[in-house]
């Protein structure tokens, strides 16, 4: 006799072991989404008005830690840490290297 209840588990496993990294792909489109949005000049850049805006829109969408960050005001020292070279903006590359 054929046993399905196996197969189903298995299916179930395998549906759960891709939910995280789903999540986390919708995250990084709404994340860059969110970068978009907060790069105000279109320069592809983030000056810090800049990023604190997209530190409040990833908030907002509850990515990363950015609800921490925004909550606690800490959007200068996110800036500074993530910035670098210190050249007073935040590139993509930048963001990458931090996660």
């Amino acid at each position: 006799m054929f046993q399905t209840r196996p197969l189903l588990c298995t299916a179930f496993v395998s549906i759960a072991c891709l939910l995280p990294s789903m999540a986390a792909a919708q995250n990084n489109e709404l994340a860059a989404e969110n970068y978009r949005q907060a790069d105000a000049d279109r320069d592809g850049v983030l000056v810090y008005a800049e990023f604190a805006s997209f530190i409040d829109l990833n908030a907002a969408d509850n990515i990363g830690n950015a609800a921490r960050v925004s909550s606690r005001g800490l959007h200068a020292r996110a800036f500074e840490r993530i910035d670098a070279n210190a050249d007073g903006v935040v590139t993509p590359q930048e963001l990458k290297a931090v996660q």
